[in-house]
């Protein structure tokens, strides 16, 4: 199984993070992840996987970071129906807590109207922040990440979160 993972990073947190989740992703699970920066990639490549995996931190105040703000109207384009999507986005709660990890809930419902299955909410209790277009009903649309403020605590989340998104993806651990 190949899953595609597309990330935009203006300041290398959120590539980082990408990289540690292919990694933890691949000794979990009998899988091969692509990873691609969005700045350096046709949209319509996320056509060619079942499963995909997307990551953008948010930018300035609410705003989409700026390749996937370059890309976004091309989403418009894709048919993701039958696709299942993780969002993962890391923010800082306290510097902007009227708008965190807002990319994540802009581009997730974005590829919902084009058809896409989200998976991988997380719970978001555990987070100190007024308000957040990525949560609903109390849950983010997929993993939030605080490499500003809680970086400890990043390769925990993203290990539980991947052990999660092997069953929401229907792929079995390796041990």
């Amino acid at each position: 199984m190949k899953i595609g993972l597309f990330y935009g990073s203006s300041t290398d947190n959120t590539e980082m993070d990408a990289e540690l989740i292919k990694k933890t992703f691949e000794a979990t699970a009998p899988v091969m992840i692509d990873i691609y920066n969005i700045g350096q990639v046709d949209p319509a490549k996320m056509q060619d996987y079942d499963q995909l995996i997307i990551g953008s931190p948010t930018w300035n105040i609410g705003q989409l970071q700026d390749d996937w703000d370059l890309k976004f109207d091309q989403l418009d384009k894709l048919d993701m129906r039958g696709k299942k999507v993780a969002m993962f986005a890391p923010g800082d709660q306290f510097g902007y807590p009227d708008n965190y990890c807002d990319a994540m809930g802009i581009i997730g419902k974005k590829l919902e109207e084009r058809g896409a299955e989200l998976v991988g909410f997380t719970d978001a209790s555990d987070y100190q922040f007024e308000n957040s277009l990525a949560v609903e009903d109390g849950v983010f649309l997929g993993l939030a990440l605080d490499d500003d403020n809680q970086s400890e605590m990043t390769e925990e989340r993203i290990q539980d979160w991947v052990a999660q998104l092997v069953i929401d993806f229907g792929v079995a651990e390796t041990a």
